[in-house]
């Protein structure tokens, strides 16, 4: 289950740092919108860290 979680949200980020670059390239970095994605980005990060630390403490 906790696998499952990891790879999910692992997907996710994969998915929001392309839509992250692509919108970036539009509409530069201080968008509003890019900013928000990375914002975003960082919230999952900081997930997928914790998860990493639970399952390295198993």
């Amino acid at each position: 289950m906790i696998l499952r979680e990891a790879l999910d949200l692992s997907k996710s980020i994969a998915n929001d740092r392309l839509d992250m670059y692509e919108l970036a390239k539009d509409k530069g970095l201080s968008d509003p919108d890019v900013i928000k994605i990375s914002q975003q980005l960082d919230f999952k990060i900081r997930n997928i860290e914790s998860i990493l630390r639970k399952i390295r403490s198993l």
